[in-house]
């Protein structure tokens, strides 16, 4: 009977042992993943900031295009003109 009392409590050390062991593990990988968890958003955050600076920069460079563009069409306008009367047009102030 003593055996059988003295395998069942090694058997128990064991097992809390390994059940010890699992969960300090386990618990280290949720701290590992929390702090990848944070690390992405950190990162996400980030890149949202950078892609909102990025749109604004878009605007300011389609904006610039389209000016340029209408510029263009002028003088496409005064070229044409000074071919067909021979003489200079007038330039109007450029758009700001």
């Amino acid at each position: 009977m003593g055996r059988l009392l003295t395998g069942g409590l090694i058997v128990a050390i064991v097992a809390a042992l390994l059940f010890f062991l699992y969960s300090s593990s386990y618990r280290t990988r949720i701290e590992e993943q929390t702090q990848q968890t944070s690390q992405l958003n950190a990162e996400l955050l980030k890149l949202q900031s950078e892609n909102e600076q990025l749109k604004a920069e878009l605007a300011k460079v389609q904006g610039e295009q389209n000016i340029l563009a209408a510029q263009n069409e002028e003088m496409r306008k005064a070229i044409a003109s000074f071919k067909a009367t021979g003489k200079m047009p007038e330039i109007a102030a450029p758009a700001k």
